[in-house]
């Protein structure tokens, strides 16, 4: 019985994975937490919270099996080339927060828990920091994004001259047809004496818009 137990040798012992995998598990929830709290965008995804978990646990597992041994890791490389990630990640912020539970997966596996621990505790609080001040922000006050649909040869500079007295600025950001109608999108500042409300009511009593929409640019809209 205990040969049974002794088939596969390791440095590591069956307290020590045990510790790590429930440390990791653990930070990474720290991570997940702060995250979730501090997101801003369009795209929540909870399956890609879950992966964050999921990376930091797979991290330390895989620096547990390769340890110092060069051979495993040209075989583990080998194995995770033969994988085709294809997600399309559009916020540059979640691709620093999978690096990070990353990154605290390895520092455990490694047994380099003073690493883990200090990273998670001293770089958490700093992402909270810059979501509640708001660190990065160029503008006080939110932007959004117009869109409508116009038929046929209807002249959009009728729709500018309108969004002129109502906005401090305007952005053509997109133009697409579809057959005989266009979309367009529009990126609008309205003025401090005007509501965004009474913009989509203007543009309302215009008969040649459809599908009018317009979206608050809080956490980021990307076209």
């Amino acid at each position: 019985m205990d040969n049974f137990y002794n088939l596969a040798p390791t440095e590591f012992s069956a307290a020590v994975i045990a510790q790590n995998l429930i440390l990791v598990f653990f930070l990474e929830l720290v991570i997940v937490y702060v995250y979730k709290k501090t997101h801003q965008g369009l795209s929540y995804s909870s399956s890609f919270v879950f992966t964050f978990v999921l990376v930091g646990v797979v991290g330390a597992v895989v620096m547990m099996v390769v340890q110092h041994n060069l051979a495993r890791a040209f075989g583990l490389l080998g194995a995770f080339s033969l994988i085709r990630f294809r997600t399309i990640l559009k916020e540059t912020r979640d691709i620093a927060f999978l690096f990070f539970a990353l990154a605290i997966g390895i520092a455990v596996g490694t047994n380099n828990y003073a690493i883990a621990l200090i990273s998670t505790a001293l770089i958490t609080p700093a992402i909270w920091l810059f979501y509640h001040y708001d660190i990065g922000q160029i503008r006080n006050r939110l932007g959004h994004i117009l869109t409508f649909s116009v038929t046929g040869t209807y002249n959009i500079d009728e729709v500018r001259a309108l969004l002129k007295e109502h906005t401090e600025s305007m952005e053509l950001l997109q133009a697409r047809a579809h057959g005989e109608h266009t979309r367009y999108v529009f990126a609008i500042q309205p003025k401090e004496t005007a509501e965004p409300a009474d913009i989509i009511r203007m543009l309302q009593g215009n008969k040649h818009l459809t599908d009018l929409e317009l979206l608050s640019e809080e956490g980021g809209v990307e076209y």
